[in-house]
């Protein structure tokens, strides 16, 4: 709807920071999608431990043999998440950022949970199918999911200290 077509009591300072609350989830939503590839790939844990580097710098240290994509690059780094320096072309991930976004986080590695929602557009037709026509959307359906869901517990769960019941200091 246009505003010219709106009714009288239309409010557009109501109606654009509406607009602009949905245009920051598509962009959260597209940055959980290259976070997911950063993860997946290992390019968060290899930028963590390098200097600000150019895009084939990074490819070289990073698992993958192909040039890196300075489309990913520039993603991250337009989303806040790497660092770009114009002047030497170089980019490179925050310590505070590698803190929440790296393997060697542990348990406050947020980029983990970045894959659910790759895994979540995956089954998208199975759910308009479900509304259209009822049921539900099987597990089975939801590629990578009990892999995602792997690593994720295997990093949040927590794993208590073996007790030695012939050590008297460990037992209870």
């Amino acid at each position: 709807m246009s505003t010219k077509d709106a009714p009288p009591d239309f409010d557009a300072a109501k109606a654009e920071a509406f607009a602009e609350r949905l245009l920051t989830a598509l962009n959260h939503g597209a940055l959980c999608l290259t976070l997911s590839i950063g993860h997946r790939t290992g390019l968060l844990d290899v930028m963590s431990g390098m200097p600000p580097a150019a895009s084939d710098e990074i490819a070289e240290e990073g698992s993958s043999r192909r040039a890196l994509r300075p489309r990913w690059l520039s993603a991250m780094a337009t989303a806040g998440v790497v660092a770009f320096d114009p002047a030497t072309k170089k980019f490179s991930l925050p310590a505070e950022h590698a803190a929440f976004l790296t393997r060697a986080a542990g348990s406050d590695n947020m980029a983990v949970y970045s894959q659910y929602v790759p895994v979540l557009t995956t089954v998208e037709e199975d759910i308009i199918d479900s509304f259209r026509n009822g049921g539900g959307v099987p597990y089975s359906r939801y590629s990578r999911f009990h892999e995602v869901m792997a690593e994720d517990s295997a990093q949040s769960v927590f794993v208590l200290p073996r007790v030695h019941t012939s050590c008297r200091s460990c037992r209870v």
